[in-house]
């Protein structure tokens, strides 16, 4: 019977030593920037106390106790070695948001829009142009046009499954009735008071 538990330790032995090196080789190395930001955060990184724990204390803990439950152990790090992505189940899914027939406000000419949407900074912060920084993005929504499209403005409630009701507002293309791609300007929350 005593030969299964040396067995078992064994290979609890063999597996935390295959599991650290994996991620001592999988790890990436932290770049001076974040060094320097976690040093200001943390001041107390930089003392004896700090790394003896980190660097031998916690691992030996983490190690021992990979020897005792090494099935756990291994099966969570081929999870995450071999398992990829978790895709959630779909009601779990965040449902997307999209633009209704009852959202549409007006519709508008590109020019019209890009005179109602022009950014004046007399700081210059802003670029002098529609949608201020936000313009290439606008430039990259207007190439997904067709000839016969036109554009409306829309309002929306939104409900998104994490956080509080929002009220979204942009501009939407129309193409045969059909509202495709839409482009947003806003997003507001809704107070509750």
């Amino acid at each position: 019977m005593l030969i299964y538990l040396y067995g078992y330790l064994a290979i609890g032995v063999v597996v935390v030593v295959v599991i650290f090196t994996a991620h001592l080789i999988s790890r990436t190395r932290e770049s001076d920037f974040v060094k320097e930001m976690q040093d200001a955060i943390y001041p107390e990184r930089n003392t004896l106390r700090y790394r003896i724990l980190n660097i031998f204390v916690i691992p030996l803990i983490v190690a021992v106790a990979g020897v005792a439950v090494w099935p756990a152990a291994f099966y969570l790090k081929g999870k995450e070695f071999w398992g990829g992505k978790e895709v959630p189940p779909p009601e779990e899914t965040e449902k997307e948001f999209s633009v209704t027939e009852g959202d549409l406000l007006e519709t508008l000419s590109i020019t019209e829009i890009e005179t109602r949407e022009r950014i004046v900074d007399p700081m210059g912060a802003t670029p002098d142009s529609p949608f201020g920084h936000l313009n290439a993005a606008w430039l990259k929504f207007k190439e997904t046009m067709e000839p016969q499209d036109s554009i409306s403005s829309f309002s929306a409630q939104w409900s998104p499954r994490w956080g509080s009701e929002q009220t979204l507002a942009g501009y939407v293309i129309v193409r045969d009735g059909r509202l495709e791609s839409h482009f947003l300007t806003a997003r507001r929350p809704i107070n509750d008071d």
